[in-house]
């Protein structure tokens, strides 16, 4: 049996709509005024937790009190999340085939809630998310957590994201790698990916 581990946001969720915005809303609140398109560009390349430790870093704030305010702005619009087009339907046709699939993401304790609204939460045999703490990616522990839980063999599990960060985490964990990257986005191949592909219904013809 196959073995999918899923990013959320940017991967199965269309949430960088109340990502970028509400990371922009954050900073302008403390009058700071990025442009969004090259604030889309560096979280696509790292996270958004990741982005304010830096940026607190060099503008002498709180790095904590940053990342709470977003938590607190994102969660309130989780609401406006949708699904990327095509995943509920790669997700019933992955389901029927066998694979199990599973998240591992930096979404906090509203994951299993967005996905419950959306009505996927039933493809998914487990969720591990921010919450407890876990190593942030490209640490792998989220990955060896969830191989560790459902037994799988390394070479029967793939990690589907939409960010260099993603890949990084697979190829640490010694898994293989899905690079999600459609049209609109900003993020660009590292070389070390197993497959990319534009359309999440490509997948289940790779992993057969």
């Amino acid at each position: 049996m196959k073995g999918l581990i899923w990013d959320l946001d940017g991967t199965i969720l269309d949430s960088y709509g109340v990502i970028v915005p509400c990371t922009l809303e954050t900073l302008r609140e403390r009058g700071v005024y990025p442009d969004p398109a090259e604030l889309h560009r560096t979280l696509i390349a790292s996270s958004v937790k990741s982005f304010f430790t830096v940026t607190a870093r060099s503008l002498d704030m709180d790095p904590e009190e940053l990342w709470e305010r977003y938590q607190t702005l994102s969660e309130a619009r989780d609401g406006e999340v949708r699904l990327m087009d095509g995943a509920e339907e790669t997700l019933r046709t992955l389901s029927g085939m066998g694979a199990m699939n599973m998240v591992f993401t930096h979404k906090g304790k509203s994951a299993g809630q967005v996905l419950e609204r959306l009505g996927i939460r039933k493809y998914f045999a487990d969720i591990l998310s921010a919450i407890p703490p876990i190593p942030r990616k490209p640490d792998p522990e989220g990955i060896n957590i969830l191989i560790r839980r459902h037994g799988f063999d390394r070479r029967d599990i793939f990690y589907i994201g939409d960010r260099p960060l993603d890949i990084e985490c697979a190829e640490r964990a010694g898994v293989g790698s899905i690079l999600f990257l459609p049209p609109s986005s900003p993020a660009r191949p590292t070389g070390g990916e197993t497959y990319i592909v534009s359309d999440l219904r490509e997948i289940p013809g790779l992993i057969k």
